[in-house]
């Protein structure tokens, strides 16, 4: 997981409206096997990011979902789709990369979308193709975040293309 990203993006001065526009685009260029790591502090919103980008996968396939819930107990929340699988892991709790072994947790990223937040603990997975979300609280206002988006290994070039062409990313950002 050391390697470097062959293209980072940031966006600043982020509302809950915008993180969910950029939650829509990552559900519209996303397929089975992408690995998407949600890291922040605590009540940053990688919970609520992860929220905003299952009921998009909802909504573009006609799908009412009334709620998505925190997987912080449950460590797994899984949602079948039509033509996918999102499942969405919270490993605050789990305390060793031996325990996300036993509980099988690697195994599903090469089957479906995988939302993975606090993924520190993969200190020792080789990971070759995923997405880094870092989602940071801005320090003149609470309700505002500041998002980092990091790409690593091949196969990214829509959402990349996808989230330049938002108002949210530029080229200059790169």
């Amino acid at each position: 997981m050391l390697a470097e990203p062959f293209v980072k993006l940031h966006s600043f001065d982020l509302e809950l409206l915008d993180l969910g526009e950029i939650a829509k685009i990552f559900a519209e260029n996303t397929q089975n096997s992408d690995l998407l790591l949600l890291s922040g502090k605590v009540g940053a919103g990688k919970t609520e990011f992860a929220r905003l980008l299952i009921k998009a996968n909802a909504k573009k396939e006609n799908i009412d979902i009334e709620e998505v819930s925190s997987p912080t107990f449950s460590l797994i929340q899984s949602y079948e789709f039509k033509s996918r699988k999102i499942s969405h892991i919270d490993l605050y709790r789990v305390k060793s990369e031996l325990e996300l072994f036993e509980l099988g947790i690697p195994d599903i990223f090469d089957s479906q979308i995988t939302i993975l937040e606090w993924p520190e603990i993969l200190e020792n997975k080789s990971l070759s193709r995923y997405v880094s979300i870092k989602i940071l609280e801005t320090k003149k206002l609470k309700k505002y975040r500041n998002v980092e988006v990091a790409f690593f290994g091949d196969g990214w070039d829509d959402l990349i293309g996808a989230l330049l062409g938002s108002r949210h990313f530029d080229k200059q950002n790169i």
